[in-house]
């Protein structure tokens, strides 16, 4: 259950900062750490990094609608019946969820994604990115640092 909170809490963090993002920064910058971090609004038509932003039709429902449906279900579908996860692993899953479910959420409501946090040295600039990126990522590091510690730990005793 705990893990299904974690997910809704994603999700409705996400919709509150992208409506707030929607109604006071559309147009407007707000410089939070000037020279490195702002708050701006901005459109991703496309994925993570605007990848796919140029597809139309059935190239860009199978990549930004299809694909993160299938990732969500399997991700439920996992959470649900394998019981032997780890703690880390639920959480992690839990925020890989509520991640892709608010940026899918965007997607399908608005054809696009809200992105509003904007990190920048100078004229370099990170993308723009919201909430659901940042579970997405912590969630995706999580997994991977889980499973390569469980990994090193297991090749240790083996040898």
């Amino acid at each position: 259950m705990l893990v299904f909170l974690v997910a809704v809490f994603v999700f409705v963090l996400d919709r509150m900062t992208k409506l707030l993002a929607l109604k006071y920064l559309k147009g407007n910058v707000i410089e939070v750490v000037p020279g490195f971090f702002r708050l701006i609004y901005a459109e991703n038509k496309g994925a993570a990094f605007s990848l796919f932003s140029s597809f139309s039709g059935i190239g860009r429902f199978v990549f930004l609608i299809l694909v993160p449906l299938i990732v969500i279900a399997g991700i439920i579908y996992v959470l649900i019946y394998r019981k032997e996860l780890s703690f880390i692993e639920r959480i992690s899953f839990s925020l890989i969820l509520g991640g892709a479910a608010g940026n899918l959420y965007d997607r399908v409501v608005y054809g696009k994604v809200i992105d509003f946090l904007d990190f920048y040295i100078g004229k370099y600039h990170w993308p723009a990115f919201n909430v659901a990126d940042i579970a997405v990522f912590l969630g995706t590091v999580a997994l991977f640092l889980y499973y390569f510690l469980k990994s090193s730990r297991e090749d240790n005793v083996i040898q």
